[in-house]
């Protein structure tokens, strides 16, 4: 899922007036105005600063939108929740609703990587596959700070008036959900594509700080689209179309917003950002100038 560029501009320190282009959109509709700001929800220490542009959006906006509330998103209370529901409470284990193929890939995934198989099998799939990849993740350096969580930091710390897109309950139910009703496909095809994390991480950065939403929807939603429509049905487009009213309404107000969302939401025929264009909507790609080094 994730990012390794920087070089293109960093090893061109002469461009000075050249404009960067990222993932930070500006919407205008009659005199009304708001940001809208696609990120990854986990970065490296590499990745930081973010481009500029996402500072230029926030130093413009009184308020700034997330996708749900990030201080119970971000509280014990998530952990807990997350735990209660990824864990089987019928006594039934994870070798018993999935295929005995993707038991051995796992089996054979827990001792590469010297994890205890048997404490793991009360885990529900979807729970195991988010562990495995957050495990896998962290061992390529990324932390769980994201463009939301710094941003959330900022914005209370500054006294912004904050808000959200999407219940703390809502969203719970999406990620508890995610693996909806192909279990073992969903298990299965998050341990078969750990071998491609990394290349694959460092593609989606790439995109993201390019903000080229065709890339990011190549690698986020077209084989969620077409091999799992269902899932990009409940993720994506249901999520996508309960959004749009509300940053609708927030282009209404005389405010200026900032509406910080992961960036797949963002791409695509059923994205915002085209959404938005299509009932009337002037979106800009926002650009500073690279400073001079």
């Amino acid at each position: 899922m994730k990012r390794i560029l920087l070089s293109l501009l960093a090893g061109c320190s002469a461009v000075s007036a050249l404009p960067a282009q990222t993932s930070v959109w500006k919407v205008t509709k009659g005199d009304s105005t708001l940001y809208l700001g696609g990120t990854c929800h986990v970065l490296r220490a590499s990745d930081l600063p973010l481009p500029a542009e996402f500072d230029v959006a926030y130093g413009a906006a009184s308020a700034v939108y997330f996708e749900t509330d990030l201080a119970r998103a971000q509280s014990p209370e998530m952990q807990q929740i997350v735990m209660t529901r990824g864990v089987f409470t019928d006594g039934k284990t994870i070798d018993q609703v999935i295929s005995p193929e993707t038991w051995k890939e796992l089996g054979a995934y827990c001792q590469k990587r010297q994890f205890p198989l048997e404490q793991m099998r009360t885990m529900k799939p979807w729970l195991l596959a988010v562990m495995i990849a957050a495990i896998e993740l962290q061992k390529l350096g990324v932390s769980q700070e994201g463009a939301d969580a710094i941003y959330f930091g900022r914005a209370r710390a500054d006294g912004k008036k904050l808000g959200q897109l999407e219940s703390f309950e809502r969203q719970v139910d999406y990620i508890t959900g995610m693996a909806g009703d192909k279990p073992d496909e969903f298990l299965h095809n998050a341990v078969a594509d750990l071998d491609k994390l990394d290349t694959e991480f460092a593609k989606l950065l790439t995109a993201w700080r390019k903000g080229d939403l065709a890339q990011i929807d190549d690698f986020m939603n077209r084989e969620l689209r077409e091999k799992y429509p269902e899932l990009h049905r409940r993720l994506i487009v249901e999520r996508n179309n309960a959004w749009l009213p509300v940053v609708e309404r927030l282009l209404a107000t005389p405010e200026t917003e900032f509406v910080l969302a992961g960036v797949g939401h963002m791409s695509g025929p059923e994205g915002i950002v085209a959404r938005l264009r299509e009932r009337g909507c002037k979106v800009e790609q926002l650009a500073a100038p690279v400073a001079a080094h």
